[in-house]
């Protein structure tokens, strides 16, 4: 009798379940884009899963709404997205969907004027910083034909004159799953990071002329294939050639290119995988991402460089709350050429986003390491601001800022058999923590301010700074 009880309240709960949900839906019969003056309405569709024929039930209705909208600031085209549900009848279940959008400005002519060092805090604890500024002029326009491709120009002088031209095309084909990328880019320097002393990099410069001591050329092409909306495919051919001056082969480090050589000619071929769920890429709110990396660089026809090493990376970004993140990010590299890897090829952590919280100010490179990055953010500020006729510039009026609290802890392990001597943050644990201030404007540019500490005793203040596109 019992059974027969909880068989037949099973059964009420699911038919109201099912009669509940058949009646809280609608289905999108139109979705109409309102302010793209410049972008073509497939390039934003295409970031959309939110479409004609699609079915959505009343309960998810914000969370797909809002999802969707940052998916369209992620392009980094708009400064303002907004998806409203229009003409919503309840008899036939059928809804509009209207876009409103704020584009953003696609064409930058901005001046150079940037940091050598890999960020603030190393540039400022040199006697020489005023020595080691870049300046001069990139044009940028990241919006060309409207297809959402990028035209880079870049002139620079300073610490490293560097001339660089970039274009990516990212939909060649109707179905906007593949695209391409071409690079070329050539740079001198009269100062040269020569060896890794202590955890840091030791530079030179000649005290009596100002001769080059290093120049790199690169040639680059890239076929790209994102067959869904969350699915990444890259596939890289590079051709480099890099000179360094003799004296720097002969007296300063034999093995920046191994056996004294003064330059170095290889292949590359590279290949990654990355399947990207995350809700807002910038500064990301929810979702996750996985994937690979494959390089080999040196294809045996010069025989100067033979390296073949792979890369993992995930990131999980959970919101308990509707101001609290909790993030979490691990990376890991494994050089599988296990011979002795030149010194201009063997770097691990302090690049990029790949550092550790508080050793900002030392490098630890390496063949293999591994690198977790977790912190909670808590959001203090969440604000659209109107700056109306005191900003010139339509694209700008709109000004987004967002503020988060937050807590860093992060570990690494770099693995290194061959350059040991004096660098004792290799092959080792080491933990850095503390609290900190992120900034983002525009849903476009992430400033961070850090107070760290590491296992060493150090503390201080860090600066770092990124933008989305």
């Amino acid at each position: 009798m019992g059974h027969r009880i909880q068989l037949v309240f099973f059964f009420v709960c699911f038919c109201l379940t099912f009669c509940y949900t058949q009646q809280n839906y609608f289905v999108i019969t139109e979705v109409a884009v309102d302010g793209n003056k410049k972008t073509k309405e497939s390039i934003i569709l295409r970031e959309l899963d939110i479409l004609p024929g699609d079915t959505i039930f009343t309960e998810e209705l914000t969370t797909r709404l809002v999802e969707n909208e940052k998916r369209i600031l992620n392009t980094g085209l708009f400064t303002s997205a907004k998806i409203n549900i229009k003409d919503w009848d309840e008899t036939t279940k059928n809804a509009r969907a209207e876009i409103e959008l704020v584009e953003n400005w696609y064409i930058y002519p901005s001046p150079i004027f940037e940091l050598a060092d890999r960020n603030f805090n190393k540039w400022w604890n040199r006697q020489d910083r005023w020595d080691r500024i870049n300046y001069g002029l990139r044009l940028a326009h990241i919006n060309l034909t409207g297809q959402r491709d990028k035209l880079k120009f870049i002139f620079q002088r300073g610490f490293t004159d560097k001339y660089e031209l970039d274009y990516n095309y990212p939909y060649l084909n109707k179905k906007q799953t593949l695209g391409v990328r071409f690079n070329l880019f050539y740079s001198e320097n009269n100062t040269i990071g020569y060896k890794t002393q202590a955890d840091t990099t030791s530079f030179y410069k000649d005290p009596i002329d100002e001769r080059v001591l290093l120049s790199r050329f690169r040639i680059n092409t890239r076929l790209q294939y994102r067959p869904s909306l969350y699915q990444y495919h890259n596939f890289n051919i590079e051709f480099h050639r890099n000179w360094i001056d003799e004296f720097v082969a002969t007296e300063l480090n034999p093995d920046y290119f191994i056996d004294g050589n003064n330059s170095i000619r290889f292949f590359r071929l590279n290949y990654e995988y990355r399947y990207d769920k995350r809700i807002y890429f910038l500064y990301p709110e929810g979702g996750y991402q996985f994937g690979f990396n494959l390089d080999k660089q040196g294809l045996g026809i010069f025989k100067e460089t033979n390296i073949l090493s792979a890369f993992v990376f995930g990131e999980y970004f959970y919101k308990p709350s509707e101001r609290l993140i909790l993030a979490n990010r691990i990376k890991a590299k494994a050089n599988f050429t296990r011979g002795k890897v030149a010194f201009a090829n063997n770097t691990g952590l302090g690049y990029r986003r790949d550092y550790i919280s508080g050793y900002e100010l030392y490098v630890t490179d390496g063949t293999d390491y591994i690198l977790t990055q977790t912190s909670a953010r808590f959001n203090v500020l969440d604000k659209l601001i109107n700056l109306g006729r005191t900003m010139p510039l339509a694209a700008f009026k709109p000004l987004t800022v967002r503020v988060f609290l937050t807590f860093n802890f992060d570990t690494g392990y770099v693995n290194e058999p061959t350059y040991i001597a004096t660098n004792t943050l290799i092959n080792q644990w080491n933990i850095g923590y503390g609290p900190g201030l992120d900034i983002i404007l525009y849903n476009n540019w992430l400033f961070q301010i850090e107070y760290s500490f590491n296992q060493l005793g150090d503390k201080g203040v860090y600066i770092h700074n990124s933008i989305s596109f």
